[in-house]
């Protein structure tokens, strides 16, 4: 019998929750970087966190209370998506599972809830950024529905700009 994925719970970060979203960050990095990838280099500390806080735009994911997860969801996005940016689509930055819940259904529940919120608001497309370098990181998005809607170079980083679909496409809720 299949194991049962976790009921995963999603709620934004306040101030005082923080550290665990930074926690979250410095994991993945970490790993990341164990494994030959790229990782996000800028520090997640309080000047790049509160006004993110303030703009309900970080949320953690908890598993029976546990931090599993982090995200950050933003409306639009003219720094990686430039012209293509045009009020259609909510986008995934920032997405992060502890090692400890990889495999275990947490990313997929995070997905499946910006997916959520991308048609509550009326979105066409969820769409998101990754390391060319990454491609560990690019099949995990396509086999979660995403695909590949071009590369981008930011800040010195060759990107590959992905996206999903939320209506008209076969599979896709």
């Amino acid at each position: 019998m299949p194991a049962m994925e976790p009921t995963v719970f999603i709620e934004p970060v306040a101030p005082e929750t923080r550290e665990e979203f930074a926690s979250v960050l410095r994991d993945a990095s970490a790993w990341q970087r164990s494994i030959g990838s790229e990782s996000w280099i800028s520090p997640f500390d309080d000047a790049w966190m509160l006004p993110r806080i303030a703009r309900r735009e970080l949320f953690l994911a908890r598993v029976q209370g546990e931090t599993a997860g982090a995200f950050r969801l933003l409306r639009e996005d003219r720094d990686f998506w430039g012209d293509g940016e045009v009020g259609d689509s909510l986008y995934l930055h920032t997405f992060a599972v502890l090692r400890t819940y990889a495999g275990a259904g947490v990313g997929k529940a995070i997905i499946d809830y910006v997916v959520d919120q991308g048609r509550a608001l009326g979105r066409e497309y969820i769409k998101l950024d990754c390391f060319s370098s990454s491609p560990r990181l690019v099949y995990y998005y396509e086999r979660h529905g995403f695909i590949l809607a071009g590369t981008v170079t930011v800040r010195g980083k060759s990107m590959k700009l992905m996206q999903r679909a939320l209506r008209g496409v076969p599979g896709t809720r």
